[in-house]
């Protein structure tokens, strides 16, 4: 029951922060920090890779549900660069805290993030490679986005109370 409680508690708190971004002005209308997945990232150091896969398509959802964006193209976009990211943020983080911290955990995973979007986006909506023309900048700012959003979440992990992080430290931890 812990685990499912821990669970719900970062699916909430994931779709709070989501929802509450979607307000904030941004230069592209695309472009999010993603402190979402932040809370994604605090919960794949703290429980496991399954767990923060399991909140952040719960999250996706949620604000899919919340928004209006439950059929729309927003929510496969959403759902997508979820998943992956949360993929590829736990291969990344197997390299060893020694080689990758959650910063760099943080900001493959929002490129990846961006990237899967931009494809499912010439996929499903545009259907034209040239959808990529508008990669470069966004996926510089995802990455620059993902190191702000590293930091944050790294220093969370480290002030988690030990009782909540499954014996996972990070690099500088003490």
């Amino acid at each position: 029951m812990k685990r499912i409680s821990r669970i719900a508690l970062y699916t909430a708190l994931g779709a709070t922060v989501a929802g509450v971004e979607r307000f904030v002005p941004t230069p592209l209308p695309w472009i999010r920090l993603g402190l979402a997945n932040g809370i994604a990232l605090i919960v794949l150091y703290s429980i496991g890779w399954r767990e923060a896969m399991l909140v952040n398509i719960l999250r996706a959802f949620v604000v899919g549900l919340l928004l209006g964006t439950w059929a729309s193209p927003a929510l496969a976009l959403s759902l997508g660069g979820a998943v992956v990211a949360v993929a590829v943020m736990a291969g990344t983080m197997k390299l060893g805290k020694s080689l990758v911290t959650p910063i760099g955990v943080s900001a493959v995973g929002a490129f990846v993030h961006m990237l899967t979007q931009f494809a499912l986006a010439a996929l499903l909506i545009v259907h034209h490679p040239g959808v990529f023309a508008f990669a470069g900048p966004s996926l510089i700012t995802a990455v620059a986005s993902g190191v702000l959003v590293g930091s944050l979440a790294e220093v969370a992990i480290r002030r988690l109370p030990p009782a909540l992080r499954n014996g996972v430290e990070t690099a500088g931890a003490t």
